[in-house]
């Protein structure tokens, strides 16, 4: 294979799946690490695609930052946090993953008694510092994209506790994809608290449905249950409603389109 051809199917399958690997690239492809090495960095070069650790994603494929995430979509996260906390009972113990969607269910959980949430986002402990409900914080080190706590002191601390529920933001959502985020080494850490939890409900906008973003968080067989909001496809519903998730659409108005 020519190194035109090798790097045109490395952009078809950019177009298709929005990112790369290299160990999955020189299975493909039937070539040299070196070599797909050597064909991203130029199609970096030519400005098709951005490296990223292991691989590579479409340009323009960007992680965005929190600050700015939080402002958008605003009515459509508040009416998922309302149907979210209907699902927590008293006395719970309550994980919730990074994300803004999530520190909507934060902020929506303030006001009740008895529960104990466990975070690995500085986010959604502010949202909660000095209100009645025990807050437990991993640690780790801190990503400033995100403000969540990562790495080898987040995941052996988030592994030692148990939760009744935990709620999941994601960054993409699919049947095929599974639950899935920008950075692997948050994947790791949501993956923990996963694993704690007896009950794992995915908190996503209708725009996250259907994506298939960097790292892979968990298979689609983890999630229990999705609530979205109003303007989910229903073809991308009924997909994963096959998959064996129980999906519940929020109630609320949709924010108004930006022009």
């Amino acid at each position: 294979m020519t190194a035109s051809s090798r790097r045109g199917a490395i952009l078809d399958l950019l177009t298709r799946n929005g990112f790369v690997e290299v160990p999955s690239l020189q299975r493909q492809l039937g070539c040299s690490e070196a070599t797909i090495r050597r064909d991203l960095d130029q199609l970096q070069r030519e400005g098709r695609l951005r490296r990223t650790h292991g691989g590579a994603v479409r340009e323009g494929q960007r992680e965005r930052a929190l600050t700015t995430k939080v402002h958008e979509s605003v009515a459509e996260k508040e009416a998922i946090a309302a149907a979210a906390v209907q699902m927590v009972p008293d006395g719970a113990a309550v994980g919730l993953g990074g994300g803004t969607t999530t520190q909507y269910v934060a902020r929506a959980l303030v006001g009740r008694t008895g529960l104990t949430v466990v975070t690995n986002a500085i986010n959604i402990a502010i949202e909660l510092a000095s209100k009645d409900i025990r807050m437990i914080v991993t640690g780790g080190e801190l990503r400033s994209e995100t403000y969540e706590l990562v790495g080898p002191l987040a995941e052996p601390a988030a592994s030692q506790l148990h939760l009744d529920i935990i709620f999941v933001g994601v960054d993409g959502l699919s049947a095929e994809g599974g639950l899935t985020t920008h950075n692997p080494i948050e994947a790791r850490v949501d993956r923990v608290l996963i694993d704690q939890a007896n009950e794992v409900v995915v908190v996503a906008d209708h725009s996250k449905l259907g994506r298939k973003t960097f790292a892979r968080i968990a298979p689609i067989e983890v999630a229990h249950t999705l609530i979205t909001d109003r303007d989910a496809d229903p073809a991308l519903v009924r997909e994963l409603e096959r998959a064996g998730v129980r999906v519940i659409i929020a109630a609320g108005e949709p924010t108004p389109k930006q022009e």
